[in-house]
Order: C-alpha cells, then sequence, then structure tokens
C-alpha cells in the first residue's frame, strides 16, 4: 500500500510540470494569436504612414508626421477592452472602450490602398484632389459626419486625426503656448499664463 501511494506521488510528481509545461505553451500560443490580431500589420502600417500627410496639418513637417503615426500606432497596441471611459456629470452609465479597432483598421487601410492603387498607383503618387475624394468616399461609407471626441473605431483616418487635433500637442500648436490640456498640471501652473512655444 505505501509502495503505490509513493509510486502514485512520484508518477504525479513528473507529470505535474509536464502538464504545466504544456498549459504555458498553450496559453503563449493564444496569446501570440491574440496579439496578431491586436497589432496592425506592416503594410497597414505603412498605408497610414503615406496617407498621414493629406490629413495632418503640413506644418507639422515629415518628422512630426511619422512620430504621431508612431504614437497613434503604439496607442492601438496598447488598446484595452472594457476600460471606462467617461462617467460625468448627468450620464448615469458608464461607459466602457469596446472590442480592439485593429482588425477593422486593417481593411480600411486595405481598401483605401486599392482604392489608390484603381486611380494610377500608391497614395503618395496620388494628387491632393484624388486623395481628398478617395477619403471623403471612405469616410460617408464609415459614416463619418464629424470628428469623434477621441479615436472611436469607426474609421482608422477619423481616429487618427481625432488622436492628433483632440491632444495636447495640437491645442499647444493651435495657440503657440506650452498649455499641456491633456497632461497632468500642478494647480501652480493653472493659474499662471502658459510659456510660449519654442
Amino acid at each position: 500500500m505505501k509502495r503505490r501511494t509513493l509510486l502514485q506521488a512520484l508518477a504525479a510528481a513528473v507529470a505535474s510540470p509536464l502538464v504545466l509545461l504544456r498549459r504555458v505553451v498553450a496559453q503563449s500560443a493564444r496569446s501570440s494569436r491574440a496579439q496578431s490580431r491586436d497589432e496592425l500589420t506592416s503594410e497597414a502600417i505603412s498605408s497610414l504612414n503615406e496617407i498621414a500627410p493629406t490629413v495632418l496639418p503640413s506644418a507639422l513637417g515629415a518628422v512630426r508626421v511619422r512620430t504621431t503615426v508612431d504614437r497613434f500606432v503604439a496607442w492601438t497596441r496598447g488598446y484595452q477592452e472594457g476600460v471606462a471611459l467617461a462617467h460625468g456629470y448627468g450620464h448615469p452609465r458608464l461607459l466602457k472602450s469596446g472590442p480592439t479597432p485593429v482588425p477593422r483598421y486593417i481593411s480600411q487601410l486595405a481598401e483605401l490602398d486599392a482604392a489608390a492603387r484603381s486611380k494610377g498607383g500608391r497614395w503618395s503618387s496620388l494628387d491632393p484632389e484624388t486623395r481628398r475624394s478617395l477619403l471623403d468616399t471612405a469616410l460617408t461609407k464609415a459614416n463619418i459626419r464629424n470628428l469623434p471626441p477621441r479615436p472611436a473605431g469607426q474609421h482608422v483616418v477619423a481616429d487618427l486625426m481625432a488622436f492628433y487635433f483632440r491632444g495636447s500637442e495640437a491645442n499647444d500648436e493651435c495657440y503657440k503656448a506650452l498649455i499641456g490640456r491633456e497632461t497632468c498640471r500642478t494647480i501652480a501652473l493653472t493659474v499662471r499664463k502658459p510659456e510660449p512655444r519654442a
């Protein structure tokens, strides 16, 4: 009887790490599949970089437009579902973030790329009027009527624009001052006139 108990304990001890290893491998595979679904592909990022100069201010210059796209891509990577968004005065229901918009973004960017190719080339080779026309068609199809208050997942172009224009950098650029609207500031800074933007 004691020998049987000992053998069972030994068998369990040997099997335990194997079961644990199998679980870890399965979880890692699930995580990597989820991660690949939740990240923009290199083709999508390339398309976004081509489209961005059409929808972001030219005064930013190429480097700052690229930086804005990089920050937007980082935002998509850090996106979390079910996060509380707003519970302001007069809003009885707590709003939460929905599922990741990344799969939709990827298909929308592929559609824009295909539309550009149907007009004779890559996005960057098209004239500004053709680009605007393609964007107008895409945004109308997505039922975008106004710039959303924050990226809302309806269309990648509207969300990129909201990401920039509703952020602190655009606000500072507009007023040519270091206001930092969306940043955490001390009370002392809020009662002083903001420093001019360099």
